[in-house]
């Protein structure tokens, strides 16, 4: 069995109901209070007992949350060293944003203004999306998803000839841009017995947009990328999408419920773990249902398996063969999956935390079919 949690951790800020761990007033901005949160929430998240956590707006240098490596440092208090970030962008929360080079954020050259910031002194910044793993990474990779339209609207109201000035001032319009997303997967070798017959898991942490015909789009390459790497595959995220909305694009097969959103009274779930749809017969029924899946009804297609990793960017680490081997945890290949095995959710659950506006939402997932 493996646990796989999810968390929107909105850059550790203090969720409503949550004490600072710092103390009353503590400054968010300074790194002691800082890494303080990080390493309560740390512990909240150990007594949860998951294997991998997958993470969205995730702070890289930023001055609101003491301009620290939050994944680093949450990794470090969990005693993980599996961890990887993949920034959306390079660059301060306010002021120029731009695309990075290497989502990684790990050197210099890979932010376009990393020799500048090195001459003044000053780290590198970032923010996206991240995973932890209890197990070795073989291989990790990142997918760009675009960001949606750009918005543009008028300030305030004026009346009759100063409508039409208004009309004709630049200054009386606002652009909006959407914040590009991006997905972060990592090949997962897994030791003997977790998952049996799978080998090893692809498992991928994203976040998408908030308009609903932009968050489809993304989730639809989101999956697609995802399910080119060896399986089996689960896909978990701040999809901002309901359930009902991600059954009707017929993309992968939900896991778990419950609602987790807004945290401290949640009603909604956008929150989300997918996994690949079962196999269907001549009939469209499926073959072969888990005894406990909350995905076990709505969803529709064959997902397929492209062994490989055509069509990514920014990939780190070994990419496996055309067989689809990873080294398992034993040192011995784990081989590539089963044909038919298929993932199940054991059993799962939704908890606020000490941070975010989100509640964390983990499923036990098992392999049928092996």
């Amino acid at each position: 069995m493996l646990r796989l949690l999810t968390l929107n951790l909105q850059h550790a800020q203090l969720g409503a109901l949550a004490p600072a761990p710092a103390g009353p007033g503590a400054d968010p901005r300074d790194p002691r209070a800082a890494r303080e949160v990080l390493v309560a929430l740390a512990g909240q998240l150990a007594a949860l007992g998951p294997d991998v956590i997958a993470l969205q707006e995730v702070d890289l240098g930023q001055a609101r949350s003491g301009r620290l490596n939050q994944v680093a440092e949450l990794a470090s208090a969990l005693g993980w060293p599996h961890h990887r970030l993949a920034a959306t962008y390079a660059g301060g929360v306010t002021g120029l944003r731009r695309r990075p080079r290497r989502s990684g954020l790990t050197r210099r050259g890979d932010d376009v203004l990393g020799p500048a910031l090195a001459a003044a002194g000053r780290p590198l910044a970032g923010f996206g999306n991240a995973l932890i793993s209890r197990y070795p990474v073989a291989a990790w990779h990142v997918r760009r998803l675009g960001r949606g339209p750009a918005l543009l609207t008028r300030r305030g109201g004026a009346a009759g000839r100063g409508r039409l000035r208004a009309a004709l001032d630049p200054r009386s319009y606002r652009l909006e841009t959407s914040t590009a997303r991006v997905l972060l997967a990592a090949q997962v070798s897994l030791p003997t017995g977790v998952l049996p017959g799978a080998g090893g898991l692809a498992v991928g942490s994203t976040h998408l947009a908030t308009r609903p015909d932009v968050a489809a789009a993304q989730l639809a390459g989101a999956w697609a990328a995802l399910t080119r790497l060896p399986g089996p595959h689960a896909l978990a995220g701040d999809l901002n999408l309901r359930p009902e909305e991600v059954r009707s694009l017929g993309v992968g097969r939900l896991l778990g419920e419950g609602p987790t959103y807004p945290a401290d009274g949640p009603r909604y779930r956008i929150d989300q773990v997918l996994t690949d749809p079962w196999p269907l017969d001549a009939h469209g029924r499926p073959l072969a249902p888990g005894p406990r899946d909350a995905g076990g009804a709505g969803w529709s297609g064959v997902g397929g398996v492209v062994p490989g990793a055509a069509g990514w960017s920014d990939v780190g680490g070994a990419v496996p063969g055309a067989a689809g081997a990873v080294p398992g945890v034993d040192g011995a290949p784990a081989g590539a999956p089963s044909p038919g095995v298929h993932l199940v959710a054991r059993d799962w659950g939704s908890t606020t935390l000490l941070v975010s506006d989100h509640a964390a939402t983990w499923v036990d997932l098992e392999t049928v079919g092996a």
